[in-house]
């Protein structure tokens, strides 16, 4: 697979312009600013609130739901949450479950190549939002026949969302959403369509779009010795903790905004394991990764290989025990 990728990076093909996607995401964000103008000058502060928690509820859905569970099946989830994740993901407009699974899988597996649809080294734009407007890469479809989605192929919700996604989305993003602010919070169309609608897809989005670009944000390059040389520094605290995403991505602590262990996503899947929802969550600790790089080095097996070795199960319920026994010390 080293071959192909170093092929595919070496190969550079023309893709064409999609003009469609460029008037969509136009139409889009010039109706996102109108939003915000409504938002500030007209809209109640009740549609404000229940607003940002569908923006909320829609990033979680896309970076726990979508990503770390089924993307990498860092976890397993019981049936409520995988309802909690489907639906939330719908919020977010970008497709059906299964297609954007796939379209990850590929681009973890051809990271930083020319078939990458979010090639960061073409930098942050490209991978947060104008690669999206250009045609797939030629070696597309091929490439997609070659990802395995047997797991995903088995969840019968993901399949369920894929068949009826153009009935379902209407419903979830336009219908309640809008009649709900409108009956309860005696809110304008126009505030709900532009404030509850526009608006807050936009946001949605961009938030799902940095899990594929929050590594030119976050992340440090270990080959590039003027990686830290960026004004970022004094916004962000850069890290190797993305390109560790890279290399072990069943680990259900890794951030997808540049952090390990902690943050909002982290604290939010270690609730649902304490309630019960969520449960095998996979990680491997620091002395894990010392042993599996010492094994690899002297045994000269693929670094993964040793790393998956040393993987380790971590129940909510064995964490809880070890905070409540260390809080007592």
């Amino acid at each position: 697979m080293e071959d192909e990728q170093e092929n595919l990076q070496n190969v550079r093909v023309k893709r064409e312009v999609v003009w469609q996607n460029v008037l969509l995401f136009i139409y889009l964000h010039m109706s996102a600013l109108y939003g915000i103008f409504l938002m500030f000058l007209y809209a109640k502060y009740a549609t404000v609130v229940f607003t940002f928690m569908l923006i909320i509820f829609s990033t979680l859905s896309v970076t726990l739901g979508c990503h770390r569970l089924w993307a990498h099946q860092a976890y397993k989830a019981n049936y409520f949450m995988k309802l909690f994740f489907i639906v939330g993901h719908t919020l977010t407009s970008q497709g059906c479950v299964y297609d954007w699974v796939l379209d990850h899988r590929i681009h973890h597996r051809y990271h930083g190549t020319d078939i990458d649809p979010y090639n960061y080294k073409k930098g942050f734009l490209y991978a947060q939002i104008t690669g999206k407007l250009f045609t797939p890469h030629p070696e597309n479809e091929r490439i997609k026949r070659k990802i395995c989605m047997s797991d995903i192929e088995e969840e019968s919700l993901v399949m369920w969302q894929k068949t009826l996604y153009w009935i379902i989305w209407p419903i979830v993003n336009i219908f309640l959403p809008l009649n709900f602010i409108m009956e309860y919070f005696n809110e304008s169309f126009l505030v709900a369509i532009f404030v509850a609608g526009f608006l807050r897809i936009t946001i949605s989005l961009h938030y799902a779009w940095l899990i594929h670009s929050a590594t030119i944000l976050w992340g440090l390059d270990p080959l590039d010795k003027r990686s830290t040389d960026t004004n970022l520094i004094f916004v962000v605290n850069k890290s190797l903790w993305p390109q560790y995403h890279y290399l072990v991505p069943w680990d259900y602590q890794v951030g997808e905004y540049g952090n390990y262990g902690d943050g909002f996503c982290n604290g939010a899947l270690r609730v649902f394991a304490a309630l019960g929802w969520i449960y095998n969550l996979r990680t491997v600790n620091s002395n894990g990764i010392r042993r599996a790089l010492y094994e690899s080095t002297k045994t000269g097996k693929p670094v993964m290989q040793c790393i998956l070795q040393e993987e380790k199960n971590v129940l909510y319920d064995e964490m809880i025990t070890n905070m409540y026994k260390y809080s007592r010390i």
